[in-house]
């Protein structure tokens, strides 16, 4: 029966007759090896026809010598045509019985010698088929799978469903159903081929290949991919190693003919109804891969992708010809592709896996190091010897997984730090706030927005610029689903984690061993100044001990700066520009160290003339001076406006983001430990001290350790003075940044001294250098000890803990959201001092203090004489200003509360275990109009802006701080502001009619366009340069 079978398969296969016709556009390279694999084809080709589009590289006379009829024409003719030509001059078969194939070839693509057989016996086995294709492999790397089949998404990418650089492995042997194949190799029914009237001469080139098997598909045949099958293809026009010569090539550019192709194969061939929305992913999708294609400094490509969307907006013709004929010849719906089009998670899924992928191999330890010489073999080039037989074994040792983790550093020390982690963090499990850091807001866009925002809705209301810290933590909450809460505990439970992995590329980048490395990132991450940072919330210290690590893998050891590539520099711009966001201090310290090294660099050089303008700029013009520019200058651009500040007011501006902590003075920050509730104590002692000065003795590392002795000599001297700070109190300028520079410094220098020590002692006699070390090592390991017990045990119980109570009461909060948006006035007043604050429904938020302007002294004054008893009119005034309750938390001064119930215009609202809750009596509305006779109606507002009608003259009173960039627009004529007696905005109106009240944001939508303008420039410089497909090596794409 077997017999029989395979008799009648090879009569069957017989009865197939095949044409081979292949196109050749200046193939010459690879085109000798294209006919020889046709002529080797274990299944004879019955006839091979070549059509040339006019190749002037010796292609035709290489087909007329191998005895192939040649049709020429002309260099623009485009595939499709190319592939009717030659079927126009086939003769119809005499023998009605046999069934007449077309194999479609390109000149740089060679069929193994079985692929025609194995495409036959598919398609001779399912009588349904009209195309099948071969599993297509690389050229020059030939286990590497290029197709297996084709789709497209729904946005106009190419797909094949495999993985990135994906190996032939006999994975991919069956056959399947596709969506199409790929024209270089594609068998197809001759009979179909003219049913659906050849290739779209819409498409001369590219895309071809999914349209017709769209086409094929809705006309009620199949389309394979035959996995034994094997073709090797050059793909010559897709990696730009020719000319790209169609009439539709326009500047000859392959992107742009792609993409429009695409395009132009989703709408033609989708149904009427999905259009618009096939229309607007592609629009997104051009936009979008253009940005990426500027990021990567392509600009060429980024032109293509919008070009190709704008060729069929302007010439809709084609398009629409193109359906009208599809619509005539439709046997089944489009929608009977739907299976083969993958899904929106797919992809996802599939982009994930690659970027992954990419992580993986960039973090990969050891990449590219100790990769030794393995067993020869016969593909290795040289003489062979009489001992390559011999069977060359390499012993691997093998370890326990405790020996084996020891073994490996970082691993270890990822895995302590994380169990460490654990404990330490045990108190900090959900939404948290304490210390210098208020509870963060819901959303990531509420910081966005009030980044924008040209007022902030703080207290009495605020115009001061938010800083750039904020959306950034926004943004970044993005990986915790925009959740800044989450992403806050995230990174607080984190941080001494990235700290040891950062920490220790950057000592390995300093050429420091794995055990030297691991004990550089332990000490740095546990150090006293990152715990009392993370127990404080000092989360723009966070931050600086986060990116440090970076700056310095950067600034690579005993590298200049004429070494460092411009892309380097701006990467370190970009760094210096995030850590500045976060601290003013490290960016004016930033700013001040490379002014003093420009200016020390250009006066120590010996072509310089202080008086000679000419020969100073010809010397500024040198490559060295134009990066320590570019150092000095965008971290500044990128920060504007708040880097102004530092120059007008330098000491007031260095404030760290968040409340007032208190902090310690200059003899605990010698000790490198910042100090203050939370911190560790001093007996907990640091040895970095003791690692500095053995660097000031050691003449190798002496200038990095008088950079660092500089740093924490600044730190301990800026520790000393007390500025106003985000609260009514003042506080120490926190200089924690400058700490952790010079500590991180230190670390460095000296493990690089015992790496370079260690070896020099060995081979001298017992000494003072002998007994010094081993007494370091002691206090290295005590110290690690030591600290790391405290931070698991009392290091847990910081300021900053999660689910902390809230001070507002709910249905004050719940007040927030109502048209009139009231304020509520805090107060707690304790025997040494007064506290209060304005809130506006809710606990302070992050940011909320640093955006936070000074109270008017009127209101002050109000307050003050509220809390004395004197104050007859001041819930008046507090009306005014639109507060309408009066909150004091438990424990509640009994005299106070006495004070407030007597004075007048203040009625008690309810009494509970979280305080005592007044209503301030006719109290306004956010934004209020006062008609003619005095009476009073409040007005619906937003957060920043409301329109209402008035029905006649009047006042219109704004309960917020005075700020001159208030407007009111009346009938679209723009009303002049007054400032109120009690000092509010507000704005005399002389007529009925349409209100409409805006707080003028142009000085600040202003600052935020110079911001991203330079934060762009920046990134842009820092990305990797993409390449064009023309400047890859070939082995990478085929």
């Amino acid at each position: 029966m077997a017999e029989k079978q395979s008799t009648r398969a090879q009569a069957q296969l017989k009865d197939q007759f095949v044409t081979a016709i292949v196109v050749t556009h200046d193939g010459v390279t690879w085109l000798s090896e294209v006919v020889a694999s046709l002529s080797s084809q274990k299944h004879k080709v019955d006839q091979i026809i070549a059509v040339d589009t006019g190749s002037i590289d010796g292609s035709v006379k290489l087909l007329t010598n191998a005895g192939i009829k040649v049709i020429q024409k002309s260099r623009r003719t485009g595939f499709g045509a190319a592939i009717s030509a030659a079927v126009a001059k086939l003769p119809l078969l005499d023998d009605e019985s046999q069934q007449e194939w077309l194999w479609i070839l390109h000149d740089d693509c060679a069929p193994d010698r079985y692929a025609l057989t194995k495409l036959l016996e598919a398609v001779v086995a399912r009588p349904q088929v009209g195309i099948a294709g071969p599993k297509i492999l690389g050229w020059y790397d030939r286990k590497h799978i290029l197709e297996v089949g084709l789709s497209i998404t729904e946005n106009g990418t190419r797909w094949t469903g495999l993985e990135d650089r994906e190996h032939d492995q006999g994975q991919h042997d069956q056959v399947k159903d596709v969506l199409a194949v790929s024209t270089a190799g594609m068998l197809i029914k001759r009979s179909l081929f003219e049913e659906l009237g050849g290739f779209d001469p819409s498409l001369e080139l590219f895309r071809d290949d999914i349209d017709i098997g769209w086409r094929a598909h809705i006309a009620g045949h199949s389309v394979i991919c035959v996995g034994e099958a094997i073709l090797y293809h050059a793909e010559a026009a897709a990696s730009e190693r020719r000319s790209v010569d169609v009439r539709d090539a326009i500047l000859h550019r392959p992107l742009l003919l792609d993409r429009r192709n695409a395009a132009f194969v989703l709408l033609a061939n989708s149904s009427w109804w999905i259009l618009p929305w096939v229309a607007i992913q592609l629009l997104f999708t051009s936009i979008g891969r253009s940005i990426i294609y500027l990021l990567a400094k392509l600009p060429g490509y980024a032109a293509d992708e919008i070009a190709a969307v704008g060729l069929l907006i302007f010439k809709p013709a084609d398009l629409i010809k193109s359906r009208r004929y599809r619509r005539s010849s439709r046997v089944l719906t489009a929608r009977v592709i739907k299976p083969f089009i993958p899904s929106r998670g797919l992809q996802i899924r599939s982009i994930i896996e690659r970027i992954s992928s990419s992580l993986v191999s960039a973090f990969k330890p050891n990449r590219g190091e100790g990769q030794s010489i393995g067993a020869k073999n016969y593909s290795d080039l040289g003489v062979i010897d009489e001992s390559f037989d011999e069977i060359q074994y390499q012993s691997n040792k093998s370890f326990s997984k405790i020996r084996s983790l020891v073994r490996q550093p970082l691993l270890l020390g990822v895995t302590l730090t994380l169990l460490i982690s654990f404990l330490y963090s045990r108190n900090r499990y959900g939404s948290l706030s304490g210390g210098a850091m208020a509870v963060a807001p819901d959303s990531a866009s509420e910081m966005i927005a009030s980044f924008v925002s040209s007022w902030q809705l703080v207290g009495l209301g605020s115009s001061q610029a938010a800083p750039a810290w904020i959306p950034v933590i926004g943004i970044a909450s993005f990986i915790t689903a925009a959740n800044p809460q989450t992403f806050i505990a995230a990174l607080f439970f984190l941080t001494p984690t990235l700290l040891f992995i950062l920490s220790y590329r950057a000592a390995r980048k300093y050429s420091l061993t794995k055990q030297s490395s691991a004990f550089v990132a332990f000490l740095y991450s546990f150090s006293p100044a990152i715990l009392t940072a993370i127990n404080q919330g000092r989360l723009g210290t966070i931050v600086i001990a986060i990116l440090l690590p970076g700056l310095f893998t950067l600034l690579e050891k005993n590298q200049g700066l004429s070494d460092l590539t411009w892309r380097k520099i701006f990467s370190i711009v970009l760094i210096a520009s995030l850590a500045g966001t976060f601290s003013p201090l490290f960016l004016l310290s930033w700013i001040i160290f490379h002014t003093v090294l420009f200016f020390y660099s250009y006066f120590t050089s010996p072509n310089w003339q202080l008086f000679n303008w000419q020969e100073i700029s010809r010397n500024l013009g040198d490559e060295k001076y134009k990066k320590r520019a570019a150092l000095i200058f965008m971290p500044f651009f990128v920060n504007l406006p708040i880097s102004l500040s530092l120059i007008l007011n330098p000491v007031a501006a260095l404030k760290e983001p968040g409340l007032a902590v208190e902090s310690a003075g200059p003899s605990s920050i010698f000790l490198f430990n910042l100090g203050g509730p939370g911190s560790p104590p001093l007996f907990l002692l640091s040895p970095v001290l003791l690692y500095l000065v053995a660097a000031l003795i050691s003449k190798g590392q002496r200038n990095a350790a008088i950079l660092s002795l500089f740093s924490i000599s600044m730190a301990a001297t800026l520790s000393s003075y007390f500025i106003e700070g985000n609260s009514s109190n003042a506080e120490r300028i926190w200089s924690g940044p400058l700490v952790i520079f010079a500590q991180l410094l230190t670390l460095l220098s000296f493990f690089v001294i015992t790496e370079t020590l260690i070896p020099q002692l060995k081979r001298s006699n017992f000494g003072i250098k002998h007994i010094g070390l081993a007494a370091s090592a002691v206090i290295t390991v005590i110290s690690i000890i030591s600290i790391s017990i405290w931070t698991a045990t009392t290091g847990a119980n910081s300021l900053v803990r999660s689910n902390q109570e809230q001070v507002i009461p709910a249905f004050i909060s719940d007040l927030a959201s109502t048209t009139e948006r009231p304020k509520t006035l805090v107060i707690r007043k304790s025997p040494e001092q007064l506290q209060y604050f304005v809130t506006r429904g809710g606990d302070l938020q992050i940011g909320n203090a640093d955006v936070a302007s000074k109270t008017p002294s009127q209101f002050h004054d109000t307050i003050v004489d509220l809390v004395n008893g004197v104050g007859g009119s001041s819930s008046q005034i507090l009306g005014y200003y639109g507060i309408q309750y009066v909150f004091m938390k438990n424990p509640a001064d009994a005299g106070l509360v006495r004070i407030i119930d007597g004075i007048g215009g203040f009625t008690r609202s309810s009494a509970t275990k979280d305080g005592v809750v007044w209503k301030v009596d006719k109290a306004h509305a956010r934004v209020t109009y006062q008609n003619k006779v005095g009476k009073f109606f409040p007005i619906s507002s937003s957060d920043t802006a409301a329109t209402s009608f008035v029905p006649g003259e009047g006042v219109i009173l704004l309960a917020e701080k005075f700020d001159k960039s208030w407007q009111l627009l009346l009938n679209g004529k723009v009303m002049a502001l007054e400032q109120h007696p009690f000092g509010i905005p507000m704005f005399k109106i002389s007529e009925p009619g349409q209100i409409s009240l805006t707080h003028n944001g142009t000085s600040r939508r202003a600052w935020i366009s110079v911001q991203l303008i330079a934060l762009l420039t920046v990134i842009v410089l820092a990305l990797p340069a993409g390449r064009k497909r023309r400047e890859m090596p070939l082995e990478e794409l085929v």
